[in-house]
């Protein structure tokens, strides 16, 4: 049966393959790529689990160890860490991945078919074809969560109805002592959010049977 989330198809910011190719056009044009993997980061530092570090540090072993999927699962066992350390830590890995790839390949042509462009380019759909583009945002999203409280969060989308909203984000939320203190890890989510919807629709030849399944 199909759910309906926040994340779903329907309630998603890109829905063809024409927003997704404009979409990531404008992140690279205003060099996101940097800012997408710093967030990455500054989450991981949020969560404060040295356990989840140490699991991203080693990914690149695990990932020849085990099927990406099952790792993004949660369902292998390792040593010292519980199965959502290892699921978050596969979360936050692929994203780093796609984000590289993605951000690397705008200074190459896939269409010529170089050999590193090839491995690049299946790469980038291995790891789109271990999740979808819902569960990746709903994972992401509950890890922010977690460190911001429902109550920031209500009080967010709140004000993301005001209009004047993006001015007030710029003149005024760095001295709101209750919205500055998580404004950028919202705005930083916004924008994650944006760069996987359009590169799961942009690369994935199969998104759209994919995400009807769900």
């Amino acid at each position: 049966m199909k759910k309906n989330t926040p994340f779903s198809k329907e309630k998603q910011l890109v829905q063809t393959r024409e927003q997704a190719k404009i979409a990531l056009s404008i992140l690279v044009q205003n060099s996101q790529g940097e800012g997408l993997e710093l967030g990455i980061f500054y989450l991981r530092d949020q969560l404060n689990n040295p356990r989840l570090t140490e699991l991203l540090d080693s990914y690149p072993d695990l990932i020849q160890e085990y099927e990406l999927q099952k790792l993004l699962s949660g369902k292998i066992e390792i040593k010292d860490a519980s199965r959502r350390d290892v699921k978050t830590a596969g979360l936050l890995s692929c994203l780093l991945l796609l984000i590289h790839f993605y951000f690397d390949k705008d200074r190459v042509n896939l269409s010529k078919c170089q050999v590193d462009d090839v491995t690049q380019f299946d790469s980038i759909n291995y790891i789109l074809n271990a999740i979808t583009s819902e569960e990746c945002s709903s994972e992401l999203f509950l890890l922010i969560l977690s460190i911001v409280a429902i109550d920031y969060f209500k009080k967010y989308q709140e004000n993301m109805k005001d209009p004047d909203f993006v001015l007030k984000q710029t003149l005024d939320f760095d001295n709101d002592p209750e919205m500055g203190v998580h404004i950028d890890m919202m705005v930083w989510f916004a924008l994650v959010r944006l760069f996987i919807e359009a590169i799961f629709i942009y690369y994935h030849s199969d998104y759209e049977t994919k995400n009807d399944q769900l």
